[in-house]
């Protein structure tokens, strides 16, 4: 058999790893549109040792996608690599809002959650039981935004979920989905009527960990010590590097520089066309973006090209500042910023609280998402965006040095948005491809998640399908 990757981001090279594991045999080629492998994960380190983190930066222990990473991250030779905090760390505890100017620490306990803490008007206890006097609203989807809002008021909405929609997914909760992006609340719901007591009711059908990878020794580490995220020394494209390697060693021909032009069907196979070559293969697993693998298609399945182009995405600017000296009076994540403030900023990680590295400070800001373009239009000066950043530190942190070194990324169509419909979309997408026996497989953040540990387990599961 000979399977065609697209991509070598973190799922593309999951994949044609798995690919290997299950069928050794397989002739497996990976295609790489630019010059360098683990698409938005990118670790820089400087001369001096600093570190910094220009895409993801920590992966979470939970459910079994978290597990399924550090089971490859094991299986990897990385364990002894492997830096982590715990929940009771702060900068996995204390998390902040931006409100009217000011930070605002959400409630982290149960003890938190029943007192009253600005910027809400009263304590988080008291929303979560407006779910139980909440009506029922019989639906197959909704923006986040407005399930929230039914179920728990206005202002969980508001200073909780659309911060973080914000913060994690660069988009606006009031267009994504709940299905999508919280479909275990969404479906007891319909089948209970109250998320709260659906949650209590419906245990059984909580996700269960997969008995295999439960059998690790660093999952199962991991849940004894109760770590909150983890990284890697020398960061995370050190998982993508060990992987690239390990893929490379077991047969992989990676191409790089090769985007993928088009994709005709040529009876039971596929010809995947590049600017450089032409191959006919047995199948393809796709982990391009899928306005990328819309445009390969749309000369020979223009159904299934138009479904996947239904996909929108957003754009975030991203500024890492370094300042010298332990500049932090509280330790912390870090802070997100509601839509309903005037300020550009989706958020601020505080990254030296989490990993710290000697006598620094490092901050990335991110900003824009939904909204670059309206903030910034089509082409800002990375000027620009460095000012924004460097104003919003010194207005919201009393940081009044000048960083001593910085960088500005602007990462374009970096993540997919769930949007209202997302799962139809995808649903429909893999109808068309099995209806049309087309010998191809979704895989990637487009999909299934837009995390790392989803793209992974996307990858994964893409590769068992067939």
């Amino acid at each position: 058999m000979t399977v065609a990757v697209l991509g070598g981001g973190i799922s593309g090279l999951a994949a044609a790893h798995y690919m290997k594991l299950l069928n050794p045999a397989s002739q497996v080629i990976l295609l790489e549109a630019s010059q360098r492998l683990g698409g938005w994960i990118k670790s820089t380190t400087f001369e001096d040792g600093t570190l910094y983190e220009q895409g993801p930066r920590t992966l979470r222990v939970v459910g079994n996608a978290g597990a399924n990473t550090l089971v490859l991250a094991e299986n990897l030779g990385l364990t002894e690599k492997i830096i982590n905090v715990n929940y009771s760390h702060p900068s996995a505890k204390n998390r902040m809002i931006q409100v009217d100017g000011q930070l605002h620490k959400l409630p982290n306990s149960l003890q938190t959650a029943m007192k009253k803490l600005p910027p809400f008007s009263k304590p988080l206890a008291i929303s979560a039981l407006n779910d139980l006097r909440a009506k029922k609203v019989v639906n197959t989807d909704e923006s986040l935004y407005s399930f929230v809002n039914r179920r728990f008021g206005s202002q969980v909405a508001k200073y909780a979920i659309d911060p973080l929609a914000r913060g994690v997914f660069a988009g606006n909760a009031r267009d994504l989905s709940v299905k999508s992006l919280a479909k275990r609340l969404h479906e007891v719901e319909q089948s209970y009527g109250s998320v709260l007591l659906g949650m209590l009711r419906d245990r059984k059908n909580a996700e269960k960990g997969d008995s295999e990878l439960l059998k690790s020794k660093l999952v199962q580490k991991a849940r004894r010590e109760k770590w909150a995220v983890w990284s890697l020394k020398g960061g995370l494209e050190t998982l993508v590097t060990t992987l690239a390697q390990k893929v490379e060693d077991s047969g992989v021909d990676i191409q790089k520089n090769t985007p993928v032009t088009t994709i005709l069907q040529s009876g039971p196979k596929l010809m995947v066309l590049t600017e450089k070559m032409q191959i006919e293969v047995d199948r393809v697993i796709s982990c391009i973006p899928s306005n990328h693998l819309s445009a390969a298609l749309k000369h020979n399945h223009k159904d299934l090209s138009q479904l996947l182009s239904s996909i929108p995405y957003a754009t975030v600017g991203v500024v890492t500042l370094e300042y010298s000296g332990q500049l932090m009076n509280e330790v912390a994540f870090g802070y997100l910023v509601p839509s309903s403030e005037p300020c550009k900023i989706l958020g601020v990680i505080f990254d030296t609280c989490t990993f710290p590295q000697g006598n620094r400070t490092i901050f990335t800001v991110m900003m824009g998402g939904y909204w670059f373009k309206e903030f910034f239009g089509e082409n800002p000066s990375q000027e620009t965006l460095f000012n924004i950043a460097v104003s919003e530190i010194r207005k919201m942190l009393k940081v009044n040095e000048s960083p001593v070194r910085y960088v500005v990324n602007i990462l374009r169509d970096c993540i997919p948005q769930y949007i209202v419909g997302h799962s139809e979309a995808v649903h429909n997408a893999r109808r068309l491809i099995k209806e049309q026996n087309i010998p191809l497989t979704l895989a990637g953040n487009s999909y299934d998640g837009v995390g790392v540990n989803d793209a992974i387990m996307s990858a994964k599961r893409a590769v068992l399908s067939q």
